[in-house]
């Protein structure tokens, strides 16, 4: 085979696999992916990740945080998360159960301390609870919300808050736990 052909071959074959991959993305774009992922047997959706707190586990956070009444809500939240913004109704009911019957932390990162002092204290955190998280600790999402008695104990935990009947089941969860 000469030069020339060996060119041609190669520029074909080039041409070949750029126009393969042209069609698969156009056929992924008509069809779309959850529909080719289920023809060829894998999951369309990446496997959820588990929660970073459990019940039953002793908490990661400084004991000064939980060791002054025998439940403490340890609120993990920023001012500058959506859906800390979206849930505020429900973390101030939060608060409120807490500040009446055991004791609310509000744990946020050092970046925003200002914003998140005036968030924390328009949810009803007083002052001295509002903590700076300086530790790199095993929040993945905000806000997070744990029980946590006198021990360090996680009596339960939240990751998010969800939809209004999500809602309504962690507040009875965390009332029938302090009451």
């Amino acid at each position: 085979m000469t030069q020339k052909s060996e060119q041609l071959v190669r520029r074909a074959s080039i041409a070949a696999s750029v126009g393969l991959a042209l069609m698969l993305t156009a056929t992924l774009g008509y069809i779309g992916w959850p529909r080719v992922a289920a023809a060829i047997g894998i999951s369309p959706k990446p496997a959820p990740r588990p929660p970073a707190y459990q019940a039953g586990e002793i908490v990661d956070v400084p004991a000064a945080w939980y060791s002054k009444a025998d439940t403490t809500l340890v609120l993990f939240a920023r001012a500058s998360c959506g859906a800390c913004e979206k849930a505020k109704p429900f973390l101030t009911k939060v608060v409120g159960i807490m500040n009446a019957k055991g004791a609310a932390v509000m744990a946020h990162p050092a970046l925003t301390e200002v914003e998140d002092k005036q968030f924390a204290k328009s949810l009803g955190v007083n002052a001295p609870n509002v903590v700076v998280v300086t530790d790199k600790l095993k929040v993945q999402a905000t806000p997070t919300l744990l029980l946590v008695n006198r021990a360090g104990k996680i009596l339960n935990a939240w990751e998010g808050v969800g939809k209004e009947n999500e809602q309504a089941a962690i507040l009875a969860a965390i009332e029938h736990t302090v009451r």
